[in-house]
């Protein structure tokens, strides 16, 4: 946490001094994770309390702003909007995309360089940011989520819709139209400002490719407000995170998919039941994180892998319907059990979509996703 004072007096202080001479400081900055909650020093301040973007409001001008929040896919979208209008604009992306604005050593100058500046957008963050503004928003899905922070599924989808508060005056929000159907009550925004973009869409060539167009969808419909002489090429688009729905095998009739930026089980079984196959494979594992209460998810026609210390709580919330699962202690020991039963038996897909966190055992999903790489090439041998 980090605190302002009028003085700029840089100085470290303890709690004790902190308790008897809070009524001295205008703000209070803290890292957006840290959950404000009744029991919190803070709680009585909160209208103080800022957050690393609050300062773009003090130093942007010309730049048009992009919002991305969502449950999934905020990641690759910012990725494909800065691909697509990089070709004629400087663009950039900071947020929860892993660039803070306080990691630049000269704001002004970097942001002077900027004409368009997407933002990555999570939960914590919308759930505290007070003065950024945006000229466009995204809202790509919503799945369960971040229980831990948010006190309720309500509370969390509430946080996704403040992205809407925060736009300019006759600016556009860009979400599904189902999407606004399920949660209209939470949209306080003029409906003549929400664009649709379509979430229909055929699975024709592989998951990754579904995914892809899903996301571009929302792109498509940015980029033509923004700039209509701008085409969304999606051959051209290639832009593609590691570990997002990434097809690492394609051979012999089985595709491998390694997925492990996903954190949601929610997601990971939408993914898996979109796999139109009766010889498919889920693995999934990690840091369980909060559900539901009584919530289960639907599996169909699924041979499931779990592994990790978190295997039961993974179960059960699953709805096994025409599938099997077996537990496994860590990735090493599941990947031995696969190798075994591709040898054995025909599977046509293979979809490592852990839907847990990866901090259990990994640094963070990157290192997870490096790790199974490594396990499906000895697999594979």
């Amino acid at each position: 946490m980090m605190i302002l004072k009028k003085s700029l007096i840089k100085k470290t202080i303890n709690n004790d001094y902190l308790h008897n001479n809070i009524n001295e400081y205008d703000y209070f900055v803290v890292s957006p994770s840290i959950k404000i909650n009744k029991n919190h020093l803070l709680y009585k301040y909160k209208n103080k309390i800022l957050i690393d973007l609050d300062f773009l409001s003090l130093e942007l001008s010309k730049q048009k702003i992009v919002g991305v929040t969502g449950t999934e896919g905020k990641s690759s979208t910012c990725c494909y909007i800065k691909e697509i209008l990089s070709k004629k604009y400087k663009t950039e992306i900071i947020g929860n995309f892993g660039n803070t604005i306080l990691d630049k050593k000269d704001l002004i100058k970097y942001l002077s360089k900027v004409d368009i500046l997407i933002i990555e957008l999570s939960s914590y963050q919308l759930d505290k940011v007070r003065f950024l503004k945006l000229h466009y928003a995204i809202i790509t899905n919503i799945f369960c989520d971040h229980l831990n922070y948010h006190n309720n599924i309500k509370e969390y989808i509430k946080s996704k819709f403040q992205i809407q508060n925060l736009l300019h005056k006759n600016c556009n929000l860009y979400l599904s139209k189902k999407l606004s159907l399920k949660y209209q009550k939470y949209l306080k925004i003029n409906k003549k400002r929400l664009v649709f973009f379509n979430d229909r869409i055929s699975i024709k060539k592989d998951l990754a490719h579904y995914i892809k167009e899903l996301n571009l969808n929302s792109v498509r419909k940015l980029i033509h407000n923004f700039d209509p002489k701008i085409k969304v090429d999606t051959s051209l688009v290639s832009n593609e995170l590691n570990y997002r729905n990434q097809l690492i095998y394609n051979l012999n009739n089985l595709k491998i998919y390694n997925d492990s930026k996903c954190t949601n089980l929610n997601n990971a079984i939408f993914k898996n039941n979109l796999i139109n196959s009766s010889r498919k494979i889920l693995i999934l594992g990690g840091k369980f994180k909060k559900q539901l209460k009584n919530s289960k998810f639907n599996i169909s026609n699924t041979l499931v892998l779990i592994f990790g210390n978190h295997t039961n709580l993974f179960i059960d919330h699953l709805n096994f319907i025409n599938s099997n699962y077996y537990k496994f202690i860590n990735l090493n020991e599941l990947a031995k059990f696969l190798r075994l039963n591709l040898k054995v038996n025909k599977y046509n897909y293979v979809l490592f979509s852990p839907g847990g966190e990866s901090f259990d055992y990994y640094k963070n999903y990157l290192d997870r996703g490096k790790h199974f790489n490594k396990l499906i090439k000895k697999v594979l041998i």
